[in-house]
């Protein structure tokens, strides 16, 4: 009889490099497509939670109880004229019906408001709150709305916006 001829079914070292190889370029192509979709879920969440701080100011604004604290006259006054920030420290520390209303709303005190943000954004990054004509408009200063962790643009055009 002579020598046995083995049958292989194995892959060989080539076949093997080729396949990681292929699969490597798979995973470079990939990962900046899909690190740019996260980023934008980020700026979707971001705007949601822009649009819940609308209605709570929204519900705040338009309850008869804060209208009839004097406490909040002055901050509703504030959002017509000025506008002001979410977490502005003295809305935060003057008890009020109106800052209550909206943390009871949120459900989370207004100064861990910031830290909710999830998109690209500047270490100053704050929901900027305003009222036009009975109309609500949450600002979310210093973030990147179009999803490309692009934080050095830091312009009214860049900013996540609700109205």
């Amino acid at each position: 009889m002579g020598l046995k001829e083995t049958k292989n079914k194995g892959f060989s070292l080539v076949e093997l490099i080729i396949v990681i190889a292929i699969m490597a370029i798979l995973v470079a192509v990939m990962v900046p497509v899909l690190l740019r979709y996260i980023e934008k879920t980020k700026v979707s969440s971001d705007t949601q939670l822009a649009d819940t701080v609308r209605g709570a100011f929204l519900c705040a604004i338009t309850d008869a109880k804060v209208l009839s604290d004097p406490d909040s006259t002055p901050f509703i006054n504030q959002l017509e004229t000025t506008g002001m920030n979410a977490d502005d420290n003295n809305f935060r520390t003057t008890p009020s019906v109106m800052r209550d209303s909206v943390e009871e709303i949120l459900g989370t005190s207004l100064s861990n408001l910031n830290q909710n943000i999830k998109s690209a954004h500047d270490p100053g990054a704050r929901f900027f709150v305003q009222t036009a004509g009975g109309n609500v408009i949450v600002t979310i200063l210093y973030t990147d709305r179009n999803g490309k962790k692009d934080k050095s643009t830091n312009t009214p055009n860049n900013d996540i916006v609700v109205d």
